[in-house]
């Protein structure tokens, strides 16, 4: 069972206690997986096929690394430990983050799928460079990986982190926007498969993003649920 006592979490049993490992481990594997992404990105403005999918294939490893402890963690919560009132939200968490680097995979293959012209990319790309959306993942699932931790002792300071990924997310989309004007600012140069590629490999980094704030929102559930008071003024950003 999961007490509630002064806003902290408690755990008294053993799976309690392996389920908590579990997810933080989960968490930080999802980490790592984000960030083997930037290697991709690099790969890719080379042109270089091979170093490409050799990139490609460490964000596949990584990705393996987390499902494999995601199943895990299933498996120890589904099987009773804590109470049915957060179990839900705890599996839904866990879900959440193997999503993060369902996400890194599913984009790492799709860009390494391409072989775009160095010299077109560094044109296209001439204002701002995609890596910079990497960059501000890793920064969203930094935090993420904090307020994840927090959660289980301290859940006020997890909702200021789940905030804090909320505000980042934003300046991703920002970021995302500015991309992908500059791909259709050349729209009449470039071949429409190009573009079209060019336009599916931002998005699918955005995704990446997309996931790891939809996991901060579960964790302001669960914060929620532990008996701390969460004002309005705690989730305002802007």
């Amino acid at each position: 069972m999961w007490q509630k006592s002064l806003g902290k979490l408690s755990f008294i049993g053993k799976k309690e206690i392996a389920a908590k490992e579990l997810i933080l481990n989960e968490v930080k594997a999802a980490s790592e997986t984000v960030r083997s992404l930037e290697g991709v990105v690099a790969a890719l403005s080379t042109g270089d096929l091979t170093l490409l999918k050799a990139e490609s294939e460490k964000v596949s490893c990584k990705e393996e690394s987390v499902d494999e402890i995601h199943r895990k963690g299933m498996m120890i919560i589904s099987e009773g430990a804590f109470f049915a009132g957060i179990r839900e939200d705890l599996l839904n968490l866990m879900e959440g983050i193997d999503d993060i680097a369902d996400y890194s995979k599913d984009a790492s293959r799709v860009i390494s799928q391409y072989l775009i012209n160095p010299v077109e990319y560094k044109v296209t790309f001439s204002a701002e460079e995609p890596i910079a959306l990497v960059k501000k993942g890793e920064e969203a699932m930094s935090v993420l990986e904090q307020c994840v931790s927090q959660l289980f002792s301290n859940p006020k300071e997890s909702v200021r982190l789940a905030v804090d990924v909320e505000r980042k997310e934003h300046e991703g989309d920002e970021i995302k926007e500015r991309l992908l004007e500059e791909i259709f600012e050349r729209k009449d140069s470039l071949d429409v498969l190009a573009l079209l590629e060019l336009k599916d490999f931002i998005l699918w980094l955005d995704n990446v993003i997309d996931a790891i704030e939809h996991a901060s929102d579960v964790a302001i559930v669960i914060a929620a649920k532990s008996g701390v008071r969460i004002d309005a003024f705690d989730l305002i950003w802007l």
